[in-house]
């Protein structure tokens, strides 16, 4: 190790000192002869022979020192030096072909850095806790009953908390409160964190405290901790704020604590918000250690030093094993699930973001393929210049490293640009904030994604330089000369490289653009799919009434008021409110009995629930399809009544009418437990791309004012014959006279909530058909530069063919010929290896099938078509050549 350290420190040393360091060596060598001519002199010879016989004993002295220069790398970086400069003529003598080779290897270094940059960001970097790796979501499973993953109950959570020793454990839900203001009332993004939540991410609050257990039970939750945002926002950054009461949603709090600043919200799947959203402000859940039945708190856990996610699993469902025997009704046939936070917060996209690297990839590749192709064309012309340089003495290594240099100087720059274009492009994928893309805020183009780049360069050297390099190296002088009287030089071989090169071009762009026409064909199933609703010409926004304002019927009585007063806006056809929107991420679940079959688990029938009022199906334009809607007479001391879905209808009552049948919720039921079905609607899936509706069911919010109360309160939906943008401030006139110190919030309008639904798909379409436009172009370059060189090589054989009578079109027609040859083996190979690896985006694709027929053919047809209009130019110049000069040129 230390004799490799002290030639590394020569090799520097001889780079930066080189005068000093070679008038060292000419002193060392002259002491050295000098010595050996006074050794001559004492044995008694003249002192001219003294002279020779020490230069004949120390050999060449040049010959030494070079040999001296290579020990220490000198010669090296004089070679590497010279061949810069030589390299750096040659391209500046030649501006078109060194500007096409650096933009064309920029834009496809570029492209992949920019979805490194991505998927280091999203995919790579650590998450914002202490420890992440250490941190998972815990869910409830019991696959029989069709929930593979669910919230956990309050009982459930209660006891692993208490019994499992191997993990900590914390509850959240959603809990959003209001905060009253001089000029318009603020809604706070809230959640409910049970104690130890903090504790459990590795965050201490910056001022006050955590909640405690004690915090948990009903009457003691009446404190808050400020996000540090919220406090600077409204609290002016009072350091004296602990202790301090505020009034939120008409109830007072105090205020425990302050959280540091970076605090991101964790995400999670059950009425939570999306990872990395603003959270304002946290208050105690109570927790209720009997309530068993429903499943509504998301858990986080966080495993302890040494201990593995198998052994912390296997304890906790241990517990739930024991848990099963104490509650049978309750907990038979549920088990625990621990899922990575990394892997629940990203692993949506994974597969999205691995198909855009795939992409980048090939674009990469046909770049690097068409470099290669000008290198192979440069170097054919240049075969005479570098047979000369064979025939005196340069050796084929020498060869290959200057040509590498070459391509080593192309592939720096273009990664220079490439990087700029990365960072452009990565800012505006930030400024753009796309809903279906978590952690934006840690894409950057940063150090690790500069080394990732600058690897990537130095790998395109090896992909387009190394094969025309070794082509070049092979020069035959002979052949050379022979060669030297055509118009044009260079070898079959040559010929037949390019040609296969280009082949490899079609198939490569041929795969991006069948990727591409599969995810257009999915986005415009989606968009032509019945959604089950009607989005146009519909406002929609967020209400959520204070409990303690607003208890049991005065919730019912508000909403009716407050739609009577909607409808009478100029221009509103149509207005209701309901526990949620389509395509929101709502997935309330409820188990029933049905009258007159036997009792069984909740398991086994089990549905989705909604609360609505009278005119929301009407607003959002849900077709009934039997029986009617609710009505302004269904109040609380009438009969109870529901609606239903048609997936309910059929899955419960296949074959008859479920119109007049009798649901309950209770064990033990009353003639005033019972539910009538009075109505079927329409199916409306709870996500685009879900392959069908879930059984629903629907309660009239006058019969069951509670379900206001639940998530994050209701949703309006208000139908008119103007622009939605246009009724807001009416709206907000409306909701003032009724209650001043209620907040509109998520004010949208409904088809673009349906437009987000899609958003994932539609980036994705964006970037793969940007890349494959690109591959496209860059093949469609490759077709007519290849094209253009065979017919500069073919240009006697064009001559002579015309000369004994071969009209233009002929010679058109041979050029055409030959491109449709390279097309179709392009698409040959492109289309069988696409039949293999379309497979891999099944996951993405919705109405379409990954071997789609109709999709590989019209990319076949349009690949054909690009790439023979990109041949037809060198065809017509083939065509229009002068017989006599062509021969002339033999």
């Amino acid at each position: 190790m230390s004799r490799w350290l002290a030639q590394i420190r020569l090799a520097v040393r001889s780079l930066c000192r080189r005068p000093q360091v070679d008038r060292e060596l000419d002193e060392e060598f002259q002491y050295h002869l000098e010595r050996q001519i006074e050794e001559n002199l004492n044995r008694g010879l003249a002192p001219q022979e003294a002279r020779y016989a020490a230069m004949r004993e120390m050999g060449a002295i040049a010959k030494s020192k070079e040999e001296c220069r290579d020990m220490r790398l000198a010669n090296y970086m004089d070679d590497l030096l010279r061949d810069l400069r030589y390299v750096g003529r040659n391209l500046r003598r030649s501006p078109g072909f060194t500007a096409v080779a650096v933009l064309t290897l920029a834009l496809g270094i570029g492209a992949n850095t920019a979805i490194f940059s991505v998927i280091n960001g999203v995919l790579f970097k650590p998450l914002p806790y202490a420890q992440p790796n250490r941190l998972f979501f815990v869910f409830e499973s019991n696959p029989e009953a069709h929930f593979p993953t669910f919230p956990m109950s309050t009982g459930d959570f209660l006891d692993h908390r208490r019994q499992d020793s191997l993990v900590s454990l914390a509850a959240y839900t959603r809990g959003d409160l209001q905060l009253a203001a001089n000029d318009r009332p603020e809604r706070l993004i809230g959640m409910g964190v049970s104690a130890g939540f903090f504790h459990v991410l590795g965050f201490a609050p910056q001022l006050g405290r955590e909640f405690t257990e004690r915090e948990e039970t009903k009457g003691n939750d009446r404190e808050v901790i400020l996000s540090h945002s919220l406090w600077e926002r409204r609290f002016g950054a009072d350091p004296k704020i602990i202790g301090q009461t505020v009034t939120l949603s008409g109830q007072p709090f105090m205020i425990v604590g302050v959280m540091p600043a970076g605090l991101q919200h964790i995400g999670g799947g059950y009425h939570a918000l999306p990872h990395g959203e603003n959270v304002d402000i946290w208050r105690p859940t109570t927790l209720d250690p009997q309530q068993r039945g429903s499943h509504y708190h998301n858990v986080i856990g966080r495993l302890a030093p040494g201990v593995t996610i198998e052994q912390g699993s296997a304890q906790m469902n241990a517990t739930a094993a024991r848990l099963a025997q104490l509650y049978p009704d309750a907990d038979r046939g549920w088990h625990v699930k621990l899922e990575p936070m990394r892997e629940e917060v990203v692993g949506h996209v994974r597969p999205a973001l691995l198909v855009l690297l795939g992409a980048a990839g090939f674009v990469l590749l046909i770049a690097c393929v068409n470099v290669a192709n000008l290198l192979l064309a440069r170097a054919a012309a240049r075969q005479r210049e570098l047979a000369v340089r064979v025939a005196f003495g340069a050796s084929r290594r020498r060869l290959i490293g200057q040509m590498l240099t070459e391509s080593l100087a192309l592939a720096l720059a273009g990664g220079l640009i490439g990087i700029a274009l990365a960072g452009w492009g990565v800012e505006a994928l930030r400024r753009l904030d796309p809903v279906s893309l978590p952690r934006t805020d840690a894409i950057t183009v940063d150090r690790t994604v500069c080394l990732f780049t600058f690897l990537l360069t130095l790998a395109t050297v090896v992909l387009f330089g190394l094969i025309p390099a070794l082509q070049a190296s092979k020069s035959d002088v002979n052949d050379a000369f022979k060669e030297s009287g055509r118009s044009t030089s260079g070898g079959m071989r040559h010929q037949r490289l390019r040609r296969g090169l280009v082949v490899a071009e079609m198939g490569l762009s041929f795969l991006l653009l069948v990727g591409a026409g599969l995810l257009m064909r999915t986005l415009v199933s989606l968009q032509r799919m019945d959604p089950g609703f009607r989005a146009d010409n519909v406002l929609t926004f967020g209400l959520s009434l204070p409990q303690a304002l607003y208890n049991g019927q005065r919730s019912a009585q508000f909403f009716e008021q407050l739609d009577a007063n909607l409808a009478h806006l100029p221009g509103v056809t149509a207005v209701g409110a309901s526990t949620d929107l389509p395509w929101t991420g709502w997935d309330e679940n409820a188990g029933f009995t049905i009258e007159g079959r036997p009792q069984e688990s909740d398991n086994e029938t089990h549905a989705r629930y909604h609360g609505l009022t009278p005119g929301y199906f009407r607003a959002i334009g849900v077709p009934l399809m039997a029986g009617r809607f609710f009505g302004n007479a269904d109040k609380k001391d009438t009969p109870n009544v529901l609606l239903i879905n048609q997936a309910m209808a059929q899955r419960f009552w296949p074959g008859e009418s479920a119109v007049g049948k009798r649901v309950t919720w209770s064990d033990h039921p009353k003639d005033r437990d019972w539910f009538t079905i009075v109505g079927v609607v329409g199916d409306v899936k709870d996500a685009p791309m879900s392959l069908a509706a879930e059984p629903a069911f629907y309660w009239a919010v006058s019969q069951m004012p509670g379900i206001t109360q639940q998530g994050e309160g209701m949703s309006v939906a208000i139908r008119s014959t103007q622009s939605p943008s246009a009724l807001v401030e009416s709206v907000r006139r409306v909701i003032a006279q009724l209650d001043p110190n209620l907040p509109m919030v998520e004010v949208r309008p409904l088809d673009q909530i349906a437009s987000s639904a899609v958003a994932g798909n539609r980036l994705t379409l964006l970037l793969v058909g940007l890349f494959a436009v690109l591959a496209s172009t860059l093949a469609a370059v490759g077709i007519y530069g290849v094209m253009g060189y065979t017919m500069q090589q073919r240009v006697h054989e064009i001559g002579i063919r015309m000369a004994i009578g071969a009209p233009q079109r002929q010679i058109v027609a041979l050029v055409m010929v030959d491109a449709s040859r390279l097309v179709a083996y392009g698409v040959l190979i492109g289309g069988s290896t696409g039949l293999i690896l379309t497979r891999l985006l099944r996951s993405l694709l919705y109405g379409v099938a990954p071997n789609d027929p109709t999709t590989f053919v019209s990319v076949a047809v349009m690949s054909g078509v690009v790439a023979l209009l990109s041949s037809y130019l060198p065809a017509r110049r083939a065509a229009r050549i002068d017989p006599g000069h062509a021969l002339r040129g033999e």
